[in-house]
């Protein structure tokens, strides 16, 4: 009869089984010489002691390494995203906990610091177990497992398939192999340094690699802070983390965790009250755990910013001579990036544009924010009314598409800017040297094709027939057609001009084709263009900034995994358009913000801004600037641009026809006015007008009523759908 401990092993078990007691067998007969060479002997003497079929074994490999997650921060030093391959934090000895330490050695290799690299005597014992069903340890030394570790690492980081097969083949030479390596890695390599490699390199989870990333997995906690079941739990995962995951199985998680708190008590490593307290506790009392998902994903409403951030890298010459080797740098290398972001402005943002429109609004409409820092670029915050991911049943408005940037950096061909873009044209009317204070209006609402000075492209000469709302009738100079953004004043601008040059400017100020050139020249392109918020931001700031653009910098710098600077960014600016008449230009937006038409849109401070509403009330804009930060505001239907926001009914609020300044004016206002709060008061540049003439003007006959978004909208009968319905006392 057989006793009650004997087992009946199957082929596989057997043959495993026999392999490990083979390789024990082996390695004693083969190593025992070497492994009881003193301590001052050389890996040489210890090859020697063997046969030569051992000695022909590679005694030395490289210790790459490993990969280990990069940290995404923000201005302030906070953690906005992690980016891994292999989700792993590499910690030193000190910051693991001795509680964890105790239990891995106790479990996994308890004479770690009395054997040379190799325990022969545990493999044999190991085997002996295993037959008895007896097990507690496995048969490789930490060391050993090291080894295999650091062999596997190097082949996952090159994407070699041979080199991950041979450091994982179930054979008796990949056993000699890590023996031999074991051996002399122990020679130039302290115990301490051995075991804090082991314990950052090795597998705790489902692509969880290394104690710290571990324990902020299923404890919310550091390394350093775990007490002594949730040492014995981590200790128990090395064995498989996949048979022992406390998510999925935690009944086997328990009996694995009480294996090794037994293993602990039997050598004194815990008391005995210790172990009853511990193995008391159930699995689901232990775990804390923390799932926020590794990338973008995981940085909240600064996802779309931190997406943004990560295309501007994969992008850079600097972080790498390819893509492939600046992901191979951001998903593996361990790094430190510290953004620009701040986030104080970033909450300032997404409060305010929710409150606008929210996330997963019944309505469907979209609403953006960004904000650059006017002197160096630095995108400050950049924000919309999204959750950044695929849509799902129950978030069915999410999308990965960032609508502040282009497309080229994660988002999309940019939105029609609408009236925005009129100050380009005073831009261009200050270059050829007109004056502020030409009357203009006179003209029909019709402009033929011959009209048109388009010398670098006159086929797109055609005729327009530009729309208004009501109430703009009558003659204005320039400000006063700025201030209620008269369309017909502009077109006639325009044809006065050298339409070619109005692009150019535009271009010049990043309001541009995806490649950078201008857009094409026709003529309802003036008040219909598309641009992204990060560009508009930015050609504002350049208004603001005596016609000095810089260029959009969502990074600072990078870190490598030793603190060391990588990479450094610094502000590019350059004289994009003459200062003179940019300050031209900044001084008439500062004369409009200071009319009855911008009450809701102007803050308590010197700035510039210029509000805009697309052909059909589809597209709401607010551009401008302080001296420091320039913002850029949008609303409309990400999705179908064309749409009208008339009559919307978004977040409790029915609204009637909207424009740029009733809808988003006052976000522009209440945002700018809490992240200007504490910034020192700064005058903009202003420029030389020249003198009123006299008389004034007579007063138009009619105006619109302010304010109420309900006026009655012209419309637009050009043919391209290019053109400009604005509401000139809201807009």
């Amino acid at each position: 009869m057989s006793s009650s401990r004997s087992r009946h092993v199957g082929k596989g078990q057997f043959a495993t089984l026999l392999t490990t007691f083979l390789v024990a067998s082996v390695l004693s007969g083969v190593l025992l010489a070497g492994i009881f060479v003193p301590a001052a002997g050389s890996a040489g003497l210890v090859v020697k002691a063997g046969p030569k079929v051992f000695d022909a074994l590679p005694a030395e490999f490289d210790i790459l390494p490993p990969s280990e997650q990069s940290t995404l921060l923000a201005a302030d030093g906070s953690v906005l995203a992690t980016f891994y391959s292999e989700n792993r934090i590499i910690v030193p000895l000190e910051e693991i906990s001795p509680h964890l330490i105790d239990a891995i050695i106790t479990i996994e290799d308890r004479r770690f610091y009395e054997h040379k690299g190799i325990d022969p005597n545990g493999m044999a014992r190991a085997a002996i177990n295993n037959l008895a069903d007896e097990s507690t340890q496995g048969a490789s030394t930490i060391t050993q497992q090291y080894v295999k570790n650091t062999l596997l690492e190097a082949g996952l980081q090159e994407g070699n398939q041979d080199k991950i097969d041979s450091a994982t083949e179930q054979t008796i030479s990949r056993k000699l192999r890590e023996a031999r390596y074991a051996l002399a890695l122990e020679q130039k390599m302290s115990k301490d340094d051995i075991l804090m490699g082991y314990l950052n390199i090795s597998p705790f989870g489902t692509n969880v690699y290394g104690v710290e990333a571990a324990s902020r997995l299923y404890f919310s906690k550091h390394a350093s802070e775990l007490n002594i079941p949730e040492s014995a739990l981590m200790a128990g995962l090395v064995k498989s983390p996949i048979q022992y995951d406390p998510f999925n199985d935690p009944e086997a998680a328990k009996n694995r965790r009480d294996t090794v708190l037994a293993a602990m008590l039997a050598e004194e490593k815990i008391t005995q009250e210790e172990f009853d307290e511990a193995t008391a506790l159930t699995i689901e009392d232990m775990l804390n755990p923390n799932f926020t998902p590794q990338g973008c994903a995981g940085a909240g409403n600064a996802a779309y910013f931190c997406e943004y951030a990560r295309q501007f890298l994969l992008q850079s010459d600097q972080f790498g001579k390819d893509e492939a080797e600046r992901k191979q740098k951001l998903l593996r290398g361990g790094l430190t990036i510290k953004t620009t972001l701040d986030p104080n402005m970033q909450k300032a943002a997404f409060e305010e544009i929710t409150s606008l429109i929210g996330v997963n609004d019944g309505s469907g409409a979209n609403t953006a924010l960004v904000s650059r820092d006017v002197k160096t670029g630095r995108v400050l915050a950049m924000a919309q009314n999204t959750n950044f991911g695929v849509p799902t049943e129950s978030d069915p408005q999410a999308t990965q598409t960032n609508f502040n940037v282009e497309r080229a950096l994660g988002g999309g061909d940019g939105f029609s800017a609408g009236s925005t873009l009129k100050p380009f044209t005073t831009l261009q009317w200050f270059r050829e040297g007109k004056s502020v204070w030409t009357k203009l209006g006179s003209h029909s609402t019709t402009f033929q094709a011959h009209e048109w000075n388009i010398p670098c492209a006159p086929e797109y000469a055609s005729t327009w027939t530009v729309g208004d709302v009501d109430g703009k009738r009558g003659t204005f100079n320039v400000i006063d057609a700025t201030a209620y953004s008269v369309n017909r004043v502009f077109a006639e601008m325009a044809t006065q001009l050298n339409m070619c040059e109005i692009f150019d400017g535009m271009a010049a100020l990043g309001i541009s084709e995806p490649d950078g050139s201008p857009h094409k020249p026709y003529p309802p392109q003036i008040i219909g263009a598309p641009a992204t918020p990060l560009a508009l931001a930015g050609a504002y700031g350049a208004l603001a900034n005596e016609g000095v653009l810089c260029k959009p910098m969502p990074v600072n710098e990078v870190l490598d995994r030793n603190d060391e600077v990588l990479v450094k960014y610094e502000p590019s600016c350059e004289q994009a358009v003459p200062a003179r008449e940019a300050n031209l230009v900044s001084t008439v937006l500062q004369k409009v913000s200071q009319t009855p038409s911008y009450y809701g849109v102007a803050i308590d401070r010197p700035h510039i801004a210029k509000t805009g509403t697309a052909e059909l009330n589809s597209n709401l804009w607010v551009a401008g600037s302080t001296a420091q930060v320039a913002t850029a505001v949008w609303a409309g239907h990400a999705n179908a641009s064309s749409m009208s926001m008339n009559n919307i009914y978004a977040n409790g609020v029915q609204w009637g026809f909207v424009y740029g300044g009733t809808f988003t004016g006052p976000v522009w206002h209440d945002y700018m006015t809490r992240v200007t709060a504490d910034m020192e008061w700064v005058s903009l540049p202003q420029g030389d007008l020249g003198p009123m003439p006299l008389p004034p003007r007579t007063e138009p006959s009619e105006r619109g009523q302010s304010g109420n978004g309900n006026a009655n909208s012209g419309g637009n009968a050009n043919n391209e759908g290019q053109g400009d319905s604005e509401g000139e006392d809201d807009d």
